[in-house]
């Protein structure tokens, strides 16, 4: 209770024990938030995304050989990755100390769940209240997109955290220039997102100049410098990609087909419920007032960030996902500056006695429309784990068939083939440095939809294929139950099957006589 009478003019004696114990209530929140992220993530032993298990084999080939697995030779085509293997390392050192599965689980949740130190920070600096900060860190550990990414080995995970950071630094930037350019080096060798914190940079120095506001010299000075490092870097980094794909490198080279899925349009009533419905409500009324109606320097920094990445999602230019999971961090940051015009006009109001109610109730509100929701999301994202049958049909695959051997499954799992049955795959989800990838995707498609034995046997033949891996994935995507053409039993047998997986296998007869 004392953590809310701080707003409403409370003896020194409780304020100052606030003041003592606010770093107490700051790590007690730190701990909730991770405390919760990892009972959800270690109640099952697998992970919830395809992407997670291609992060997974890098980070064992770094355990094993000491460096990343740039060319990948079960990947399509003999695959050339081009990334940043930062993270990577990071999350493969703390593998020397437990096991690779524990590190990749725990690792990236401690992470996430730190960005409650660095918004309470921002909400500090912001508001000038260590209560509303307190508050503000407990309600950025329950966004409920990003808590919900709990079971996926992510590079947003160090990410977010990291420019939240680099935003304090920004804010204090004449006494923390050094460690600003340091994380800021970090950050832009760590992930291309680096690229939305400079487009937010330079909203905002639109901002300033379109309301008249008086800026320092330094903070134009080190956002230009800050764009034109991160743009310096990420040629560097992904030079290549630029000279072989040009500017369509922004959309990562996926193809027509999963395009829209990939950049979702937005659904305002997903949106809402995603990031949050208070946050996202003031967080707009915020933008609105303080573009319109008031100018002021620091909310104008979360106002750029805000319409940037609102901009993207409009454009399709950021995954639906990852953009949410930001935009809800910002809207997080900018209803700090409504909880305090909140407090201060109850104060003026003759309601003041009644101001702890008022902050009660709207923490009520924030649990019922943020916390439950994050719950719930989580639950989701953790039933949709690799299940049991699905990892004895992919071990089946590693220890059956042969070292050589190609298998033809979704693009969802196609990392799950390289990972776990450590066999070659037709097609995956990294699709830079391809030509081809959309011919894949409509031949794989034809391979688990067709009819007729002898297109699928032709098209096996091409991509030097033996098997067919039909999950539920494969079902849910292509819309079957079975494979049509199995029924004649003369060029495919099922060699595996369980509630969930049939593996089918391409007999060499069969190959032989559509040769002959």
């Amino acid at each position: 209770m004392f953590s809310i009478v701080i707003f409403i003019n409370t003896p020194k004696t409780i304020y100052f024990m606030f003041k003592k114990y606010g770093g107490v209530l700051l790590f007690i929140i730190f701990l909730l938030v991770l405390g919760l992220r990892l009972y959800f993530a270690f109640s099952t032993p697998y992970f919830s995304s395809d992407d997670a298990y291609f992060n997974l084999r890098q980070i064992e080939h770094i355990k094993e050989t000491k460096l990343p697995l740039f060319n990948d030779d079960l990947s399509y085509g003999a695959n050339q990755f081009i990334f940043s293997p930062v993270f990577h390392y990071i999350v493969a050192f703390f593998t020397l100390f437990m096991p690779v599965n524990i590190a990749a689980k725990l690792i990236p949740n401690i992470f996430s769940a730190s960005t409650v130190f660095f918004a309470y920070l921002i909400a500090n600096k912001l508001t000038k209240s260590r209560g509303i900060g307190i508050f503000i860190a407990f309600f950025s550990g329950f966004v409920p997109i990003f808590f919900a990414d709990l079971n996926n080995i992510s590079v947003y995970s160090l990410v977010f955290p990291l420019i939240l950071l680099l935003v304090y630094l920004f804010m204090n930037i004449k006494s923390n220039l050094y460690w600003y350019i340091l994380v800021l080096v970090f950050l832009s060798f760590l992930h291309p997102f680096v690229l939305v914190f400079c487009l937010g940079l330079l909203v905002y120095q639109v901002l300033l100049i379109m309301g008249n506001v008086r800026q320092k010299g330094a903070e134009l000075e080190i956002s230009l410098f800050s764009v034109f490092f991160v743009l310096w870097a990420q040629f560097i980094l992904y030079k290549k990609l630029f000279l072989f794909h040009g500017y369509s490198v922004i959309w990562q080279n996926i193809p027509a087909s999963l395009l829209s899925e990939h950049f979702s349009s937005i659904n305002a009533l997903e949106a809402i419920y995603m990031v949050g419905v208070i946050p996202l409500i003031y967080g707009i009324y915020l933008i609105f007032r303080y573009l319109f109606k008031e100018n002021r320097k620091d909310v104008y920094l979360f106002i750029s960030f805000a319409l940037v990445i609102g901009f993207l999602l409009w454009l399709r230019l950021i995954e639906f996902r990852i953009g949410l999971m930001f935009l809800g961090l910002v809207l997080v940051l900018l209803f700090a500056q409504y909880f305090k015009l909140f407090v201060l006009y109850i104060k003026q109001t003759r309601a003041s006695s009644f101001l702890p109610l008022f902050v009660c109730f709207l923490i009520c509100v924030f649990i019922v429309s943020s916390v439950v929701p994050s719950w719930a999301l989580a639950d989701y994202a953790v039933d949709r784990y690799i299940s049991e049958e699905e990892i004895d049909a992919l071990r089946w695959i590693r220890d059956k068939t042969d070292k050589n051997a190609v298998v033809v499954a979704p693009v969802r799992e196609g990392n799950l083939i390289t990972a776990i049955a450590k066999r070659k795959n037709v097609v995956d989800s990294y699709f830079f440095l391809h030509n081809d990838v959309e011919q894949r995707l409509k031949d794989v498609e034809k391979i688990f939809i067709s009819s007729f034995e002898i297109e699928v046997v032709d098209l096996m033949n091409k991509y030097d294929a033996d098997y067919i891996y039909l999950s539920s994935e494969a079902r849910r995507t292509f819309n079957i139950n079975f494979l049509d053409y199995f029924s004649s039993g003369k060029c495919f047998e099922k060699v595996y099957g369980n509630d969930e997986v049939s593996i089918y296998h391409k007999l060499e007869s069969c190959m032989l006589k559509v040769v002959g």
